[in-house]
């Protein structure tokens, strides 16, 4: 088996900090949820943040995948 097919690994820092960045995503949009749920912009802002977050991080753990 040459180097060529061999399957490229990826680099588990930038898989780590991916999860990371999604669970912040998350966290940030359940905190959002909750304040908005008492009527504050803060929250909604938080909600809209939370999710554009997880919409890029999910976006880029799905392009860490095999190619």
């Amino acid at each position: 088996m040459s180097d060529a097919s061999a399957p490229k690994a990826q680099p588990l820092g930038i898989e780590r900090r991916t999860r990371s960045i999604i669970l912040i995503g998350a966290t940030l949009l359940l905190a959002g949820i909750a304040l908005a749920a008492f009527d504050d912009d803060l929250g909604r802002w938080s909600a809209v943040a939370g999710i554009a977050m997880l919409f890029a991080t999910l976006h880029r753990f799905g392009r860490l995948g095999a190619d």
